[in-house]
């Protein structure tokens, strides 16, 4: 996962920001003057931080040096100076690198030493002009007539940082993991050394049962995961490209995007293509700021399964989502072999889902709700449903797991969904919120899961009666009909979701039980009449039984201007028997779903009186 740079992509997995919380924004360099190989002490500069690379940052042992004289000032610079920088080049002949190299780092150490008063001096006079919430760093600079370098310019330094950097895949707190003569476990090489900590993602431990190829002991833990030190850096690499480009969040949580070769041919190549795709910042950037927020399925602005649906199928895709626990990195979801086709088809149920739900934008929703809770699908659609937590209790698994099935395309149960949406609408009805955001949000994603085809039951019966029912509502079109094909055009057009003669006479008893709650609200200020609604609990002989409860309700009110509708309702029941097959939670639904539509089916009358304008 890495394009070949040389060097310099070997350094750049080792190097450190020193200034990632932005409160390190002054740099103290100790400026050598060199001349044919020599050293002399010059002066201490005051620099404004930029460009973290050069000064070649990598944090040592708090109780020891950091891999290169390059160190955070914490309280004390005097200690800093002592014992992080003056300590480094005291250990010169420790250093893996070359005698030339160790004689150049010497002369260093002499001029340094030599002068060790003056510098700390002028360290503290430079240090005492920074403001009081900055902080600095300490480095070194060589200066060669009159131009100035910076360790990341310097041979020998990166040397030592990139054999320093190898100690942290074979050396722990717990012991040394290192093999001789043995094959490496990704270029299946037989390499000199091999080491067991190199992996870079840690996703593993070597004290547990599911990790004994080493049989429990840290110095043949190696043997789990053996990986030479051109591999080792070459990971680290990747992991850092990966994390840097593609890396996003969803939800809660953080997913890795890892693109996987499914074509023949120069591997390399092709993967430095698909690379130079995912990771273009000024393509997704473009995106961005033409802010098709529609071609987006979650709510990160820098979501990148827009940009990669448009590509063609010679890559998959896998999708990592992980939790960073300290140093450690918990896998909580992998998807696999997602390909740029798959999420297309992804985009394209939502952009038909939406198109078909601008009709409840404009004709249920009030202004203030389009404006927060427009109706489109994302993810956090289904977050809605699946929280992280409600209850004192978490829903992240179920969540991760239906986040799987939509983009492997796995069946899903309806009625689980059907379920955990009428959690939330009844919590909702409970403490007298307006249902209609949750109760839509709902309806929303049935429809999204019923687009890609996913429910378990009658799966190729209701993928005929969704190409049969596809056509997209205009209310301009509904309100131009009389109140029966406007019920008969609605129930036509989500013929996927009626299908039942149940469903229809529930549904409209949900309208009417609005109207009735409205035209109370007009004349009390109040809904006695919920009430009767158990909470939202409904069942057949409920349902059954509040349609003449409504009915004579509302000519108590003087008020019914709906007999039509409930002749409509009265000749549903009639159709649909007893014993209907649709669950108590089903019903639910379907009543909370006419109750929260109930504006698409206004008449002469109630519009008059203004009935419900405001509901």
């Amino acid at each position: 996962m890495q394009k070949n740079k040389g060097e310099n992509d070997l350094l750049s997995a080792f190097i450190e920001n020193p200034n990632t919380n932005g409160k390190y924004k002054v740099v103290l360099i100790v400026v050598l003057n060199e001349r044919y190989g020599d050293y002399s002490f010059c002066r201490v500069a005051f620099d404004e931080f930029s460009d973290y690379p050069r000064y070649l940052y990598k944090k040592g042992p708090s109780n020891g040096t950091n891999a290169t004289p390059t160190s955070k000032i914490a309280g004390d610079i005097g200690k800093t100076f002592q014992n992080r920088f003056l300590k480094w080049f005291q250990n010169y002949e420790t250093y893996d690198i070359s005698e030339e190299e160790k004689e150049s780092l010497k002369k260093m150490n002499m001029a340094i030493r030599d002068q060790k008063e003056t510098i700390l001096a002028d360290l503290q006079e430079k240090f005492s002009q920074k403001k009081s919430d900055e902080n600095a760093i300490i480095t070194l600079g060589i200066e060669r007539d009159g131009e100035m370098s910076y360790l990341g310019d310097q041979q020998v330094f990166k040397n030592i940082l990139l054999r320093k950097g190898k100690d942290k895949y074979y050396l722990k707190s717990q012991g040394k993991s290192l093999g001789k003569d043995s094959a490496c476990s990704v270029c299946k090489e037989v390499k000199e050394e091999v080491y067991g900590f190199a992996i870079p993602w840690t996703f593993h431990t070597f004290d547990k049962p599911g990790f004994i190829a080493g049989g429990f002991e840290v110095n043949e833990s190696w043997k789990n995961t053996p990986v030479c030190f051109d591999c080792a850096t070459r990971l680290e690499v990747g992991k850092k490209y990966i994390e840097e480009n593609l890396d996003y969040g969803f939800y809660g949580f953080r997913y890795l995007l890892v693109p996987k070769l499914t074509m023949a041919g120069d591997e390399n190549e092709a993967l430095e293509e698909v690379l130079d795709i995912l990771g273009n910042k000024d393509e997704k950037r473009k995106i961005k700021i033409n802010r098709e927020i529609k071609n987006r399925i979650t709510a990160d602005e820098n979501e990148i399964f827009a940009f990669v649906k448009d590509q063609k199928d010679f890559f998959s895709n896998s999708l990592i989502f992980y939790k960073k626990e300290q140093s450690s990195y918990r896998i909580l979801l992998l998807i696999e072999g997602i390909l740029p086709s798959r999420l297309k088809a992804l985009f394209n149920a939502k952009e038909k889902v939406d198109e078909r739900f601008n009709i409840y934008n404009d004709s249920i929703l009030s202004e203030t709700q389009r404006e927060k809770n427009h109706l489109e699908f994302n993810f956090g659609v289904l977050r809605r449903f699946f929280p992280s937590e409600s209850k004192n209790r978490t829903f992240d698994k179920i969540f991760l797991e239906m986040v799987d099935k939509i983009f492997v395309g796995d069946q899903i149960s309806y009625h689980l969904l059907i379920d955990f949406i009428m959690s939330k609408v009844r919590e909702a009805f409970v403490k007298d919120y307006s249902t209609n955001i949750t109760t839509l949000n709902g309806f929303l994603l049935l429809h999204y899961i019923e687009k890609l085809n996913l429910f378990k039951a009658n799966k190729a019966e209701m993928k005929e009666m969704n190409e049969r029912g596809s056509e997209v509502l205009r209310i301009e079109e509904l309100e131009s009909l009389p109140l029966e094909q406007r019920i008969e055009r609605f129930f036509e057009a989500n013929k996927a979701f009626f299908n039942s003669d149940g469903k229809k006479a529930t549904f409209l008893e949900g309208v009417l039980t609005q109207k009735l709650l409205n035209i109370q609200w007009m004349d009390k200020k109040a809904t006695p009449f919920r009430t009767k609604l158990h909470g939202l609990k409904m069942n057949e002989p409920l349902i059954k039984r509040l349609l003449p409860e409504i009915q004579n309700k509302l000519e108590e009110y003087g008020k019914n201007y709906y007999r039509d509708l409930e002749s409509i309702i009265a000749h549903y029941f009639v159709l649909a028997g007893v014993n209907w097959k649709e669950v108590d939670d089903e019903l639910s639904f379907y009543f909370v779903l006419g109750m929260d539509m109930h504006k698409l089916f206004k008449n002469t009358k109630e519009m008059d009186e203004q009935i419900g304008e405001g509901a």
